[in-house]
Order: structure tokens, then sequence, then C-alpha cells
């Protein structure tokens, strides 16, 4: 939930649909996972009734893809995140962000270096997400980094 992008009212109900698309892909949407959903939802200005409203209505959204190499990284992260929100590693989520690098046109292969830098931070009981500067060099430099 870093580097603030300036999106789209389609893009963030896009995003925020996709990321519900993927929690659910385990037949299960845990209140982790929607807490994660409201929390992207508040910070790009969408009250959490109005983010509710948005996943109702989300049989036939269309994926707006991010434009850029640092909104594909960033959407990337949050993807990843909610994944692994509800602390369960579930291989359908994982090859679904794997489908989703790809279709943005980044290396699946970024999914699980960014996975293991997130299970690896946890594992030394820091915070389980990505700095600052590792998202900073992910943008700047995603190929190198796989």
């Amino acid at each position: 939930m870093k580097f603030e992008l300036e999106l789209t009212t389609d893009k963030i109900h896009s995003h925020l649909i996709h990321l519900y698309q993927l929690a659910k892909i385990d037949n299960r949407f845990v209140k982790e996972e929607k807490r994660y959903l409201y929390a992207l939802g508040r910070k790009n200005n969408v009250s959490e009734k109005e983010v509710d409203e948005i996943i109702q209505d989300a049989v036939n959204m269309e994926f707006h893809e991010p434009e850029t190499i640092k909104e594909k990284i960033i959407f990337l992260y949050e993807y990843i995140q909610m994944m692994l929100v509800d602390n369960k590693l579930d291989e359908r989520e994982a090859q679904m962000c794997a489908i989703i690098a790809e279709r943005m046109g980044l290396d699946r292969g970024l999914v699980g270096s960014m996975t293991n830098s997130i299970v690896t931070a946890k594992d030394e009981d820091k915070r389980p997400e990505l700095s600052d500067e590792e998202l900073s060099l992910y943008i700047s430099n995603p190929d190198e980094l796989l």
C-alpha cells in the first residue's frame, strides 16, 4: 500500500474487482481479504460501501490494464499482497497472479520473486511487505530481480 498512483475511476473499480476475484479463487473470501480490499478502496477514495457495491456488480467488468511500469508493479504487488493476506499460499492464487503478470507484459517470475521477498520479511519478523526501496527497485529494474 505504497506509492500513490493517479488512477481513473474505471481502473480503480477494475482493480478492486480483480483483487476480489483473486481472493475468491479458493472459494473463500475471508475477513483479512475484505479488510485489505477496503484499505485499498480507502487509499483510492472509495468507501467501504462503494467497494461492496463494486464487487456485487463484478460479473463482467473489463480488465483495465495499468499503463506504466510503475502501475503494473504496484498492481502486481497488491495482487500478491491479497494472495498472502490470509497467511495461506494457495497454488490457484499464485497461478492467477502469474497469469495477471504475464497479461500486463511482466515476467511471471516476478510473482515468485516478490512473494519470496514478502515471505522472507515475515519469517524474519518484519512486516510482510516490500519496503519503499524494494518496490522502487522492482519499478526501475523488474527484469533484474527475477
